[in-house]
């Protein structure tokens, strides 16, 4: 029951150390440049994941919490987590390594020659919560392996995503990334190959975190 628990608070601090920064960056974009740098944060893939992802700690940890208060019934949270909850969070750790893979290859060589863009904020959101939520996954796998025909929920998010982002762009002429913006990006084949690798990375990254979540249910038993 103590492991539970344990588990319930990790989660729990991981999703206020993803809203605590989440929010500041959200003041501080408000506050220093305006409403439209504000719009276009919270329209990105790092802050999207990120606000889902404190959702899904915070659930999951509420999950941990109560298997660990059920005490000896005889209940599904006696036996360990929901298949759904399990799921969450594999999903959960896909989607936010896929955005910290985006990040790194299409990022990374600027931020590398330029370290003082590393700032906290960029580190948390794009390196510390994703490291958190693939460990965390590792750690305590669930009772059951997940489905792999998951990864076409993995595609929900990006598909949804490049939906909005390209109706606000077509709207208001802005887009949080000016490899999608048709004025600055060189044109339509870069679009197009940019949408591309974004998808294709969301599809593998699904891929490996849900075969790592098999592998993890396969060798050792889950602590919850």
């Amino acid at each position: 029951m103590r492991a539970r628990r344990r588990t319930a608070l990790v989660r729990w601090a991981v999703a206020a150390l993803g809203a605590v920064v989440v929010l500041d960056a959200v003041v501080v974009a408000q506050t220093q440049v305006g409403s439209d740098a504000t719009a276009d944060f919270l329209s990105s893939v790092t802050a999207l994941t990120n606000i889902l992802s404190v959702v899904s700690f915070a659930i999951a940890g509420r999950s941990a919490w109560r298997s660990a208060r059920s005490g000896g019934r005889r209940s599904a949270a006696a036996h360990g987590e929901s298949r759904a909850v399990t799921a969450m969070r594999t999903l959960n750790a896909a989607t936010l390594l896929s955005m910290s893979g985006l990040f790194l290859v299409i990022y990374g060589p600027a931020v590398l020659g330029d370290p003082a863009q590393l700032n906290p904020g960029t580190v948390v959101l794009h390196v510390l919560v994703p490291a958190l939520a693939l460990i965390e996954l590792l750690a305590v796998p669930g009772a059951r392996p997940v489905d792999l025909r998951l990864v076409w929920a993995v595609m929900v998010f990006p598909v949804l995503w490049f939906v909005y982002t390209f109706v606000r762009g077509a709207l208001t002429s802005r887009y949080v990334y000016e490899f999608l913006d048709p004025e600055l990006s060189g044109g339509e084949r870069i679009i197009v190959g940019m949408t591309v690798l974004i998808l294709s990375i969301f599809f593998l990254m699904g891929v490996a975190i849900l075969s790592l979540q098999r592998w993890r249910t396969a060798v050792r038993s889950p602590l919850v």
